[in-house]
């Protein structure tokens, strides 16, 4: 079977892209700009750019596998009202970003894009930028932290890699398919957590049905000092807001601010 038929039947298991905003920064009253952004290979992605009063820092938010960017308004308030600017991004097929994912590289080329438009359009310090990843965007800012020198890397409901997932949840499929269908999408975070530039902190939880706890254990435990696990008692993959209540963002906006120079 031809590489780009597999690819495209992995995509429409791994990726849930929905392209209606369930939500708009004006409803939340932000100050925000609309981006759009061209990737290297010439897809042009889509972000808010959402601007904190007496900005300390900027955050750049790459979510998960499922939504849009609309459904992450509500964690970037968290970080607006502490002082941080939100940068989230949309990959290709998300919300209003143009193009399909056709390869795991396609999310790394989106997110050296966004990263590139703070640096090059908005002039913003790498030293002065937060990587955010939330499971699926876990990956590619893993990636980054290990290419730039930024204030802070922080992982919330990380993996260690596809592969790994893909043997727990599709258990019946023999171990040497699984290698060969996710070729191109094997994120292996484990691989390349090692090669980080920035201070890590992860926020997991102990019941994390999709991600599971131990994964963020053992990515916790490979990744360079300086690092803390923030640990979320009966927290789920998708319920850690709610879980944690306002430490979700106390706890990391605190261990930012150890490592960024205001």
């Amino acid at each position: 079977m031809p590489q780009w038929i597999v690819n495209l039947m992995i995509t429409s298991m791994i990726f849930f892209p929905e392209k209606a905003f369930y939500e708009k920064p004006e409803d939340y009253g932000f100050q925000w700009e609309d981006v759009f952004v061209q990737t290297s290979d010439g897809v042009k992605i889509h972000g808010w750019f959402l601007r904190a009063q007496e900005e300390k820092g900027v955050l750049l938010f790459l979510h998960g596998n499922a939504g849009n960017i609309s459904g992450r308004l509500f964690k970037a308030k968290g970080w607006l009202e502490r002082g941080f600017s939100v940068f989230l991004v949309d990959y290709r097929s998300y919300g209003q970003s143009e193009g399909t994912i056709r390869h795991g590289e396609d999310i790394m080329r989106d997110a050296e894009a966004a990263f590139r438009w703070l640096e090059v359009e908005k002039k913003i310090s790498p030293s002065r930028m937060i990587l955010y990843g939330e499971s699926l965007g876990t990956y590619p800012v893993i990636r980054l932290a290990g290419q730039y020198r930024v204030a802070a890397l922080i992982l919330e409901a990380p993996y260690a890699s596809f592969r790994e997932l893909a043997s727990i949840h599709y258990a019946m499929i023999p171990g040497f398919l699984t290698e060969m269908l996710l070729s191109d999408f094997a994120f292996p975070n484990i691989d390349v957590i090692d090669k980080i530039k920035a201070p890590l902190l992860i926020l997991h939880g102990d019941r994390d049905e999709v991600c599971p706890y131990e994964m963020g254990q053992r990515l916790f435990a490979k990744a360079p000092e300086p690092k803390v696990l923030f640990s979320i008692p009966s927290g789920t993959h998708n319920d850690l807001p709610a879980v944690a209540g306002e430490d979700y963002w106390e706890k990391p906006v605190e261990f930012v601010k150890k490592h960024l120079l205001l």
